[in-house]
């Protein structure tokens, strides 16, 4: 098993060359490996909820083996970031601190002063599409399948980048999403073959069933934005409306409400402006008289607790007893020194450091969990609002449905059912896996190593004990996953499949 980790591991990091940038001698890399590897044992939540103590072990030997002298910073975040995504934590996050930045919030895995894939692409499942051609070679149609690149299939590619994508558990949803629509391919794709700077891909053409090869040589990122908005007029980056609600067919009382994200941060930081937004909507839909509501948050990856506010708006939250997301993984941080403090960490790091059991309890089985007045905010009762909705639902999510927006999700079709309600969930799976039963988030800290500048994300709570011992949830009801050509004609393939199930009231 040891020899076979090995293996893998060189494979992948092998054919990773330089690109002009910091080194490393072997004494600091294997000073930030020690760090990052007591760290995630010590203060990861769940560190060993979907992978052994053993096999992870053998995971960093291997990967500490392939350690060598005057490395490229970037191969030795390749590396941590290999490793932090065995874990299979998706609020995990590994950041080289010190490279050239990405050109905006979307396209932030490229670093702007290289030339990646000239396209705008999506995974429909595990099947690559492109959306927009951004290169010089006009033959190459927008919906496009590419089926291989560089006599690579886009099959083995998968198997090998989504190694290197944080994911909850076994999802794969999560892991397509980040690989197209945060660009995650295109950076992976160029520093894993590196010399490669024109693509000889192998695609089936939109509406053909025919295998072709077409070339097209790399773009800089620029580029490939500013081709973007000549072809659609919008910027790349543009946020789509965060809220919104309308009404589908008054006469059936069917209505559409869209939640895209539950960050205060989209709202100017303001928590008040979101729950005037979250008031406002319901307050409509109550004098439209819906009857069934069709509930959006595909793409919601998350927020803060005005989660459970939306939750309020459906069915009242009663007071979790079990604590939240409340457990952490030790009572000890041996590198608290190289957490990045802010006004925010500082005190309680603080009171951890010289205190911790002023934090937390140590609990008759022996675990550690933070002290009931520290998991007030996410345990709080919330009472039902007035002009709660509570006809029928019909839930659309995604894969990047993800952390505050699986939550509310999960939660939301936990209390409809329970209250004898009607809810329905269509599209995919979304950013979590619902049958592991434990997740790892609200409280975190991010770690500097000090060699390398590698910052690491690392979740300190969470919630459950042990993976894969609820029975199945079976979440979703309806599978749909678009077609190319609603994408290309601006169909939304799961609306109007809901809209069907609607009209025949399944």
């Amino acid at each position: 098993m040891k020899r076979m980790i090995t293996a893998t591991a060189i494979v992948f990091f092998i054919c990773i060359t330089s690109i002009a940038q910091q080194k490393l001698t072997l004494a600091q890399q294997q000073e930030d490996f020690k760090i990052f590897k007591i760290s995630m044992q010590e203060m990861h939540a769940g560190v060993y909820w979907f992978i052994t103590p053993e096999r992870l072990n053998m995971l960093y030997d291997s990967v500490y083996a392939t350690l060598k002298d005057q490395e490229d910073v970037e191969q030795f975040y390749l590396k941590v970031r290999f490793c932090m995504a065995a874990l299979h934590h998706g609020h995990d996050g590994v950041e080289w601190t010190n490279r050239h930045p990405g050109l905006n919030y979307k396209m932030n895995a490229m670093p702007a002063d290289r030339k990646h894939l000239p396209f705008i692409m999506e995974y429909l499942g595990d099947r690559l599409y492109i959306l927009n051609n951004c290169s010089n070679n006009k033959k190459i149609i927008k919906g496009s399948e590419i089926v291989s690149i560089n006599g690579k299939t886009i099959a083995s590619l998968n198997k090998q980048m989504l190694q290197y994508i944080f994911a909850n558990g076994r999802n794969t949803t999560f892991k397509y999403k980040m690989l197209g629509f945060y660009f995650q391919f295109h950076y992976l794709y160029k520093v894993l073959y590196p010399t490669e700077t024109s693509y000889r891909l192998g695609i089936i053409p939109y509406k053909s069933k025919i295998k072709i090869q077409v070339v097209a040589n790399a773009e800089l990122p620029q580029t490939i934005a500013d081709r973007y908005k000549q072809q659609t007029d919008k910027l790349i980056n543009n946020w789509d409306t965060l809220f919104s609600y309308k009404v589908l067919d008054k006469a059936k009382g069917i209505g559409y409400c869209k939640m895209e994200t539950f960050s205060t941060q989209r709202f100017d930081t303001d928590s008040i402006k979101l729950v005037k937004v979250l008031k406002k909507m319901f307050v409509q839909i109550k004098a439209d008289d819906i009857k069934s509501l069709v509930v959006d948050v595909r793409n919601n990856e998350g927020g803060d607790d005005s989660w459970q506010t939306a939750i309020s708006y459906f069915r009242g939250i009663e007071e979790n007893k079990n604590g939240g997301l409340a457990y952490l993984q030790s009572d000890k941080f041996t590198y608290i020194q190289c957490v990045i403090q802010n006004d925010g960490n500082r005190q309680l790091l603080q009171v951890f450091k010289d205190s911790p059991y002023a934090l937390i309890d140590k609990t008759p089985e022996g675990r550690f969990k933070l002290k009931p007045e520290y998991t007030e905010h996410d345990t709080r009762a919330k009472p039902l609002m007035h002009n709660a909705f509570n006809g029928n639902v019909y839930l659309l999510q995604n894969g990047l449905t993800f952390s505050a927006g699986f939550a509310f999700a999960g939660m939301l079709k936990d209390k409809i059912k329970k209250s004898n309600g009607f809810i329905k969930v269509i599209g995919e799976d979304n950013g979590d896996d619902s049958d592991a039963g434990v997740g790892s988030g609200g409280w975190g800290v991010e770690l500097l190593l000090p060699n390398s500048k590698v910052k690491l994300n690392i979740p300190i709570t969470g919630s459950g004990e042990k993976a894969y011992t609820i029975p199945p949830v079976h979440f979703l009801d309806y599978k749909v996953i678009p077609t190319i050509a609603d994408k290309l004609n601006g169909v939304d393939t799961e609306l109007e499949f809901t809209k069907k199930i609607i009209a025949s009231k399944k």
